[in-house]
């Protein structure tokens, strides 16, 4: 139902996230939390250097491929040098993260990912995340994941908690986009294939509305605003 990215939008919001990146040729990228590699083998193909990272040997063995070298690491720590990337994309992961991490003593997996992105990546490397996110909690406290219902849902946060991640790694924002609807049209899938509506909600809190963003932030060089 969800297609070969299994994620909203598939590959085609990953191909308008890699034109609003404008990355150069030959850049090196990773595709973190890769999967069976459907994003690392298109950033192959539009003439990049790919690493694609996972803890899931079977998915490894699958996203191996010309151009692309897979690597068995977990977001948090990254086997990479300090400023050596142009970009990370980043699909789905920091909800997963959040809600496997939601019922632990120590939160907030998706921050580490978020701050070991950074120190990967260049000054001006760009970071794209495409993610769940709680729509209708502006101005809300307590946004993480703690007290959350299972599912990725769980691990889903508002915007402002978002940006605010972003820019305590020195992530600067510079796109910011809504695609609900393409959640909508997935859940309305999914439920046509005979899932539970009940099943889709869960992990959602009183007074949110599960959403669907595309963001893109580069890192700032040391010193700059």
């Amino acid at each position: 139902m969800a297609g070969e990215a299994l994620r909203p939008g598939g590959l085609a919001l990953t191909c308008r996230a890699l034109g609003l990146a404008a990355l150069p040729q030959n850049a090196l990228v990773a595709d973190l939390g890769c999967g069976p590699g459907a994003t690392a083998r298109l950033l192959a193909r539009a003439g990049h250097r790919v690493l694609a990272l996972d803890l899931s040997d079977a998915s490894l063995a699958v996203a191996q491929g010309p151009g692309v070298t897979a690597i068995c690491a977990s977001g948090h720590r990254l086997p990479l040098a300090s400023g050596c990337l142009d970009a990370v994309f980043c699909e789905c992961v920091l909800s997963a993260a959040d809600a496997a991490d939601s019922g632990a003593a120590e939160s907030g997996s998706a921050d580490k990912i978020l701050a070991e992105t950074a120190r990967v990546l260049s000054p001006g490397g760009v970071l794209v995340v495409s993610d769940l996110y709680l729509r209708g909690l502006a101005g809300a406290p307590g946004l993480s994941a703690a007290g959350a219902a299972g599912g990725c849902l769980a691990g889903a946060r508002g915007r402002e908690e978002l940006e605010a991640g972003l820019a305590a790694c020195g992530l600067a924002l510079f796109v910011f986009e809504d695609h609900s609807r393409l959640l909508a049209e997935l859940a309305g899938r999914l439920i046509f294939a005979g899932m539970s509506p009940a099943g889709l909600s869960d992990g959602c809190r009183s007074g949110a509305r599960p959403g669907y963003f595309l963001c893109l932030a580069r890192k700032t060089a040391p010193g700059a605003p």
